[in-house]
Protein backbone atom coordinates (compact mmCIF):
# COMPACT_ATOMS: atom_id res chain seq x y z
CA UNK A 1 0.00 0.00 0.00
CA UNK A 2 2.83 2.45 0.88
CA UNK A 3 4.57 1.75 -2.42
CA UNK A 4 1.39 2.42 -4.40
CA UNK A 5 0.82 5.63 -2.44
CA UNK A 6 4.41 6.79 -3.03
CA UNK A 7 4.11 6.04 -6.76
CA UNK A 8 0.76 7.86 -6.94
CA UNK A 9 2.21 10.88 -5.10
CA UNK A 10 5.28 10.94 -7.35
CA UNK A 11 3.10 10.69 -10.45
CA UNK A 12 0.81 13.49 -9.25
CA UNK A 13 3.86 15.66 -8.42
CA UNK A 14 5.26 15.08 -11.91
CA UNK A 15 1.87 15.83 -13.45
CA UNK A 16 1.63 19.04 -11.43
CA UNK A 17 5.03 20.07 -12.75
CA UNK A 18 4.21 19.15 -16.35
CA UNK A 19 0.84 20.88 -16.62
CA UNK A 20 2.12 24.41 -15.94
CA UNK A 21 5.02 23.85 -18.31
CA UNK A 22 2.63 22.96 -21.12
CA UNK A 23 0.35 25.88 -20.39
CA UNK A 24 3.02 28.47 -19.69
CA UNK A 25 3.12 31.64 -21.76
CA UNK A 26 6.57 30.61 -23.02
CA UNK A 27 5.19 27.57 -24.79
CA UNK A 28 4.73 27.75 -28.57
CA UNK A 29 1.73 25.43 -28.08
CA UNK A 30 0.07 28.29 -26.18
CA UNK A 31 0.47 30.60 -29.17
CA UNK A 32 2.51 33.10 -27.22
CA UNK A 33 5.99 33.39 -25.82
CA UNK A 34 7.86 35.27 -23.15
CA UNK A 35 8.91 38.77 -24.14
CA UNK A 36 12.38 39.23 -25.57
CA UNK A 37 14.77 41.77 -24.13
CA UNK A 38 17.95 43.49 -25.32
CA UNK A 39 19.82 46.74 -24.73
CA UNK A 40 19.83 49.61 -27.18
CA UNK A 41 21.42 53.07 -26.74
CA UNK A 42 21.25 53.64 -22.99
CA UNK A 43 17.95 51.83 -22.57
CA UNK A 44 16.17 48.53 -22.93
CA UNK A 45 14.06 47.12 -25.76
CA UNK A 46 11.44 44.45 -25.05
CA UNK A 47 9.20 42.78 -27.61
CA UNK A 48 6.43 40.24 -27.69
CA UNK A 49 5.78 37.71 -29.02
CA UNK A 50 9.17 36.14 -29.74
CA UNK A 51 7.57 32.94 -31.06
CA UNK A 52 4.35 32.60 -33.06
CA UNK A 53 2.24 29.46 -33.16
CA UNK A 54 0.24 28.18 -34.98
CA UNK A 55 1.52 28.99 -38.48
CA UNK A 56 -1.96 29.95 -39.71
CA UNK A 57 -0.85 32.44 -42.42
CA UNK A 58 -2.36 35.38 -40.49
CA UNK A 59 -0.53 38.61 -39.73
CA UNK A 60 0.56 38.84 -36.09
CA UNK A 61 1.41 42.09 -34.33
CA UNK A 62 4.79 42.33 -32.63
CA UNK A 63 4.72 44.97 -29.88
CA UNK A 64 8.09 46.69 -29.39
CA UNK A 65 8.86 48.83 -26.32
CA UNK A 66 11.87 51.06 -25.63
CA UNK A 67 12.58 52.60 -22.25
CA UNK A 68 15.62 54.72 -21.41
CA UNK A 69 16.14 55.57 -17.75
CA UNK A 70 16.15 59.23 -16.79
CA UNK A 71 19.58 60.85 -16.62
CA UNK A 72 21.14 61.56 -13.22
CA UNK A 73 20.08 65.16 -13.72
CA UNK A 74 16.93 64.60 -15.75
CA UNK A 75 15.80 67.18 -18.22
CA UNK A 76 12.05 66.86 -18.52
CA UNK A 77 12.16 67.71 -22.21
CA UNK A 78 14.47 64.78 -23.20
CA UNK A 79 12.74 62.40 -25.60
CA UNK A 80 13.36 58.73 -26.35
CA UNK A 81 12.45 57.36 -29.78
CA UNK A 82 12.33 53.90 -31.31
CA UNK A 83 12.10 53.33 -35.07
CA UNK A 84 11.55 50.07 -36.95
CA UNK A 85 14.06 49.65 -39.78
CA UNK A 86 14.35 46.79 -42.26
CA UNK A 87 12.43 43.59 -41.67
CA UNK A 88 13.79 40.43 -43.29
CA UNK A 89 13.28 36.70 -42.97
CA UNK A 90 15.34 33.58 -43.59
CA UNK A 91 12.96 32.14 -46.23
CA UNK A 92 13.71 34.77 -48.86
CA UNK A 93 16.60 34.15 -51.27
CA UNK A 94 17.40 36.71 -53.98
CA UNK A 95 13.96 38.27 -53.56
CA UNK A 96 12.07 34.95 -53.93
CA UNK A 97 10.42 32.76 -51.32
CA UNK A 98 11.93 29.30 -50.89
CA UNK A 99 9.75 26.42 -52.05
CA UNK A 100 7.10 25.54 -49.47
CA UNK A 101 7.45 28.85 -47.61
CA UNK A 102 4.24 30.40 -48.86
CA UNK A 103 4.13 33.14 -51.41
CA UNK A 104 3.07 36.73 -50.87
CA UNK A 105 0.42 37.58 -53.44
CA UNK A 106 -2.05 40.43 -53.99
CA UNK A 107 -4.79 38.57 -52.10
CA UNK A 108 -2.59 37.53 -49.16
CA UNK A 109 -0.42 40.63 -49.01
CA UNK A 110 3.18 40.97 -47.78
CA UNK A 111 4.81 38.72 -45.15
CA UNK A 112 5.68 41.69 -42.91
CA UNK A 113 4.79 45.35 -42.43
CA UNK A 114 5.85 48.17 -40.15
CA UNK A 115 9.11 49.41 -41.63
CA UNK A 116 9.62 53.03 -40.46
CA UNK A 117 7.00 52.73 -37.69
CA UNK A 118 8.20 55.00 -34.89
CA UNK A 119 7.23 56.09 -31.41
CA UNK A 120 8.54 58.69 -28.98
CA UNK A 121 8.02 59.32 -25.30
CA UNK A 122 9.42 61.52 -22.54
CA UNK A 123 12.67 60.12 -21.14
CA UNK A 124 11.98 57.56 -18.40
CA UNK A 125 8.69 56.41 -19.92
CA UNK A 126 8.12 53.72 -22.54
CA UNK A 127 7.88 54.40 -26.27
CA UNK A 128 5.82 51.65 -27.94
CA UNK A 129 5.55 50.81 -31.63
CA UNK A 130 4.59 47.73 -33.63
CA UNK A 131 5.46 45.66 -36.67
CA UNK A 132 3.50 42.79 -38.17
CA UNK A 133 4.79 39.43 -39.40
CA UNK A 134 2.95 36.57 -41.07
CA UNK A 135 2.55 33.37 -39.05
CA UNK A 136 3.94 31.25 -41.86
CA UNK A 137 6.88 28.90 -42.23
CA UNK A 138 8.25 26.38 -44.68
CA UNK A 139 7.01 22.81 -44.60
CA UNK A 140 10.67 21.79 -44.54
CA UNK A 141 13.60 23.01 -42.48
CA UNK A 142 13.45 24.53 -39.03
CA UNK A 143 10.93 27.31 -39.57
CA UNK A 144 10.97 31.00 -40.36
CA UNK A 145 12.92 33.64 -38.47
CA UNK A 146 12.00 37.29 -38.93
CA UNK A 147 14.76 39.79 -38.13
CA UNK A 148 13.64 43.31 -37.27
CA UNK A 149 16.18 46.13 -37.16
CA UNK A 150 15.56 48.91 -34.64
CA UNK A 151 17.09 52.32 -33.98
CA UNK A 152 16.86 53.76 -30.46
CA UNK A 153 17.70 57.37 -29.73
CA UNK A 154 17.47 60.07 -27.12
CA UNK A 155 17.28 63.78 -27.90
CA UNK A 156 17.38 66.86 -25.73
CA UNK A 157 14.88 69.52 -26.67
CA UNK A 158 15.86 73.10 -27.17
CA UNK A 159 15.85 75.59 -29.98
CA UNK A 160 17.43 72.83 -32.10
CA UNK A 161 16.97 69.30 -30.68
CA UNK A 162 20.35 67.70 -29.93
CA UNK A 163 20.92 63.99 -30.41
CA UNK A 164 22.29 62.67 -27.12
CA UNK A 165 22.54 58.96 -27.84
CA UNK A 166 21.62 56.65 -30.69
CA UNK A 167 22.27 53.03 -31.57
CA UNK A 168 20.78 50.12 -33.47
CA UNK A 169 19.92 46.56 -32.53
CA UNK A 170 18.05 43.63 -34.05
CA UNK A 171 15.34 41.45 -32.61
CA UNK A 172 13.95 38.16 -33.91
CA UNK A 173 10.54 36.53 -34.05
CA UNK A 174 10.35 32.80 -34.81
CA UNK A 175 7.65 30.77 -36.53
CA UNK A 176 8.93 27.25 -35.75
CA UNK A 177 8.52 24.32 -38.11
CA UNK A 178 6.79 22.33 -35.37
CA UNK A 179 6.25 22.34 -31.61
CA UNK A 180 9.22 20.13 -30.64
Amino acid sequence: MRTRLAVALAASSLAALAIPALASPGSPAGGTSRPGSTTCADGKVTWSPTTIWPPNHKMQTVTINYTAPPDATPVTSDTTTITVGAITDNKMVNGSELNGSGQPNPQQGPDFTGTFNTASSPEGTTATTTAQVRAERSGTGTGRVYTIQLTCSETAAGTAPDLIDSSSTTITVDVPHDQR
